[in-house]
């Protein structure tokens, strides 16, 4: 077992992370947020001016975190090791689950806390590897094949509700007429929806 704790990353296969993102795009922004954004200052920004005041190793105030309203100071944070907790809403992490718990995100949108996190103190994203972008190719024909199936599906149930209105026209020919403009039509609004959903 110490010798699991012992090893990095790499040597043990995989972390918590790793297994529920599986993506460097995804891990790459949280390394690089803890790294660059002391707990500190977050808390620091998220409690305002005079928000927090030290108290030995720590800077204590009150909850920043919207779902805690906190009447009685119980937020610390340690800037020596990196981390803050709450002792009222009893939730605590690095600085990248202040900002996922503090801006709203969930646990599954960590990369994204994490980037706006570096943004808002400055930092660069970091790059994508070369295998990113090779592997985003390689997917690509799938991709496009799954956007028309989704066109397709789209368009249909548009087409159903059309049809409420089409089969009030009493001339079968208009009618008829009506209903394959409409169906050549809805495949750009279809289309429209798919590229708006990703």
């Amino acid at each position: 077992m110490e010798a699991y704790h012992n090893q990095s990353l790499s040597e043990r296969g995989s972390s918590s992370a790793a297994q529920r993102y599986r993506g460097v795009s995804y891990i790459r922004p949280i390394d690089a947020a803890k790294a660059h954004v002391p707990v500190i200052d977050l808390a620091d920004r998220l409690t305002g001016p005079c928000g927090l005041r030290r108290r030995g190793a720590e800077w204590v105030g009150h909850c920043p975190l919207p779902d805690h309203e906190d009447k009685t100071p119980s937020f610390a944070a340690n800037p020596e090791k990196n981390v803050w907790y709450c002792h009222g809403c009893h939730r605590g992490g690095d600085v990248v689950a202040l900002a996922r718990l503090a801006w709203g995100y969930t646990e599954r949108e960590a990369h994204v806390a994490a980037a706006e996190l570096l943004m808002e103190f400055g930092h660069e994203l970091p790059q994508r590897p070369p295998s990113y972008f090779r592997k985003q190719e390689r997917q690509r024909k799938v991709r496009e094949a799954l956007d028309v199936v989704r066109i397709g599906r789209i368009r249909r149930r548009l087409m159903r509700l059309e049809m409420q209105f089409i089969t009030k026209i009493e001339d079968p020919t208009e009618r008829r007429e009506e209903a394959e403009r409409t169906w050549k039509e809805l495949w750009h609004v279809a289309e429209l929806v798919v590229r708006a959903a990703r």
